[in-house]
């Protein structure tokens, strides 16, 4: 095998524990919100250049409360700068957690998939030698297969 990237197991145990863990982190953000793209596009998006303007927002509510207007919902503030202050190292660490299984998926998808090319190879080969192989060979060899493209009409 030309390639291994990765070599390492899971047992289905530690899988199962994991998707439970997972879950059981999901029910207590209960409160996730999954919203459609074009709602996306109209929200304020918050990167960390604001967070340090939030963070001002919040000291001057706690230091000076009476600047506020009557009709400002002060409470909802500090209970969303609370939720986005407890999200902030979650989402950070969910994000490099999502960022690593995804490159690690990738990386043991590519190696899979040039080891199953070297037993295409090898059923190539032995089809013809070996009992039954032909119909794998046929069968595998239906990822390959090309689609034709059926020719443009003449323009009359």
């Amino acid at each position: 095998m030309a390639q291994n990237l990765i070599s390492a197991a899971l047992s289905a145990e530690d899988a199962a524990a994991i998707q439970k863990s997972l879950t059981d982190a999901k029910a207590k953000l209960s409160f996730l919100l999954s919203l459609q793209t074009e709602d996306i596009s109209t929200l304020f998006k918050v990167g960390n250049a604001y967070l340090p303007f939030i963070e001002k927002a919040y000291q001057t509510v706690v230091a000076h409360p009476e600047i506020l207007p009557a009709v400002f919902e002060k409470d909802e503030f500090m209970k969303d700068y609370n939720l986005l202050t407890s999200l902030r190292p979650i989402f950070n660490q969910i994000n490099e957690l999502a960022e690593s299984v995804q490159k690690t998926f990738m990386a043991v998808g590519s190696d899979t998939m040039v080891a199953a090319l070297e037993i295409y190879s090898a059923v190539k080969q032995n089809k013809d030698k070996v009992p039954g192989l032909a119909i794998t060979a046929d069968e595998m060899g239906l990822f390959f297969k090309k689609t034709k493209v059926k020719a443009a009409a003449p323009v009359k």
